[in-house]
């Protein structure tokens, strides 16, 4: 798996986040993925779960004063020669570009046909 096409897609993933930007989000995935948490799993089967998911999303993190994050890619971890689990820290920040929240997340990423990397499994990692 090549790093370059994991720091590609999680740098959309940020510039998606931080402008709202729910389409470039939702093609930084790929259906069907799975989302777990200590809540249970989800199973995502059509892009505007995604959309929909992160419209709640991005409106939260703007009521809390957020307004844009960027990945700090942690780890990775080549699966296979299209899959890898990598850990990522986002930081997020307000508009003067302090760091307000960061939270760590765990993704298990794959380079399809295309040759585009794209989340498949995510979580939220609180430990």
């Amino acid at each position: 798996m090549n790093e370059d096409k994991i720091r590609d897609v999680l740098e959309r993933i940020g510039v998606a986040l931080s402008t709202s930007n729910l389409q470039a989000l939702s093609n930084c995935w790929e259906v069907p993925a799975l989302v777990l948490s200590d809540e249970g799993a989800i199973a995502v089967t059509e892009v505007s779960e995604i959309e929909k998911f992160f419209a709640q999303a991005t409106e939260w993190y703007h009521s809390q004063g957020i307004r844009s994050t960027k990945a700090e890619l942690e780890r990775v971890e080549a699966l296979s020669e299209s899959l890898a689990a990598v850990d990522v820290r986002w930081p997020s920040f307000d508009a003067s570009g302090a760091e307000k929240y960061s939270e760590h997340s765990h993704y298990i990423i794959q380079v399809g046909n295309d040759g585009q990397a794209r989340i498949r499994v995510a979580l939220t990692r609180t430990m």
